[in-house]
């Protein structure tokens, strides 16, 4: 009886593509990035996203997300969510869209101050 392995969901690929593009595993403990989350193609969401939070920084944001647009290029959106009243409070937001791929390590660099690679 032999087992093949099921395929990887298109969410999956995308959003390992999206951290690819940012240095993959060595950027999760250069930066201590965690609690990713991800969404794929949808009827009601055509672009891909990767979601993660983020340690202390000197932008003050806790979240970053990083949508693929149908132009082949990210919109990276860095901000500070926190509860208030048990709804969610968005301050510090900064987005940046039309990113190249080879630029997000730079852009991620700029904004936190924390590098992506050795």
């Amino acid at each position: 009886m032999s087992t093949t392995p099921s395929p990887k969901p298109a969410v999956v690929e995308e959003a390992v593509t999206i951290l690819q593009q940012l240095g993959g595993n060595k950027f999760l403990v250069m930066t201590g990035a965690d609690k990713l989350m991800a969404a794929g193609r949808t009827e009601h969401n055509p672009n891909p996203w990767l979601r993660m939070d983020l340690r202390k920084n000197k932008a003050q944001v806790n979240r970053l997300k990083i949508t693929l647009m149908p132009t082949d290029t990210y919109k990276v959106e860095f901000y500070r969510q926190v509860l208030v009243d048990w709804e969610p409070k968005i301050s510090h937001q900064q987005t940046f869209e039309m990113v190249y791929g080879e630029d997000l390590p730079a852009l991620f660099t700029s904004v936190t101050g924390y590098d992506t690679h050795l």
